[in-house]
């Protein structure tokens, strides 16, 4: 009896540290350079972001220091029905920030989110429109592998997110398919002057365990706490939800 108590008490030592559950689905494998693709509807509510991105897990290499950042951003603001926010993150967690409107409310409806990293530049599309092209000095600084992710999560800054109002949970965001393609400059079949190939995809109808982990972290600035219950694949959708908590998992249609 002791035993369980002591369990329930480091139990309850753990997860009282945040007011919120969120989730993450991220990659095993790094990628270098390629054009990345998501179907996605995010998640509305302010003070909340649901994303698809790329960054290097310098952490995950044993590496300290900001200094190593490098992080390549789709962020969805739920506090905008007509906004998208794109993000390349570089040394010393610089932002370079822009944010895009759009022609629909991108929390009600599925959209095509792509990014080509190359050497060269860095492109963000939407529905194959392109509505950012970098091609800075800092790009050429992106010279490490990058980790596919995609998550839902309550930042602390509301001068970035918006107000929160924890009244608004559960909300979920919902992805219905990813795609890799390589970067193949001069033999490929896709993408910018046919510089990419098709290396593969998920279409989310199950947990593919050998390509995807489910996160269990969080981090200074986010009130949520990543539980692995909250990345659920159900009907064909991978689905991210922020939750209280004391509740956890998909309860939508």
């Amino acid at each position: 009896m002791k035993n369980i108590f002591i369990l329930l008490l480091l139990f309850e030592i753990i997860f009282a540290q945040k007011p919120y559950r969120g989730a993450e689905y991220r990659s095993i494998e790094t990628f270098q350079y390629g054009r990345f693709e998501i179907r996605m509807q995010s998640a509305s509510g302010s003070g909340t972001v649901s994303s698809f991105f790329t960054i290097y897990d310098y952490w995950g290499d044993g590496i300290n220091g900001s200094e190593n950042w490098q992080e390549i951003d789709y962020e969805a603001l739920g506090q905008y029905t007509n906004q998208f926010q794109t993000n390349i993150i570089t040394a010393y967690e610089t932002s370079h920030e822009e944010l895009h409107t759009l022609q629909y409310n991108p929390h009600v409806s599925f959209q095509t989110y792509a990014f080509e990293w190359t050497p060269e530049d860095i492109k963000f599309y939407i529905n194959d429109q392109l509505i950012r092209q970098d091609s800075n000095n800092y790009v050429q600084t992106f010279n490490s592998g990058q980790k596919i992710m995609m998550n839902i999560w309550q930042p602390i800054w509301e001068d970035w997110v918006g107000e929160f109002n924890p009244n608004i949970l559960p909300i979920y965001a919902f992805y219905d398919w990813m795609n890799y393609y390589s970067y193949t400059p001069g033999s490929g079949n896709y993408g910018t002057e046919n510089n990419f190939t098709f290396e593969w995809g998920d279409n989310f109808d199950s947990f593919d365990q050998s390509r995807w982990q489910k996160a269990t972290h969080t981090w200074d600035g986010n009130n949520a706490q990543f539980i692995q219950q909250n990345a659920v694949i159900q009907n064909g959708y991978l689905i991210l939800c922020l939750t209280d908590n004391l509740t956890s998992g998909y309860f939508g249609n």
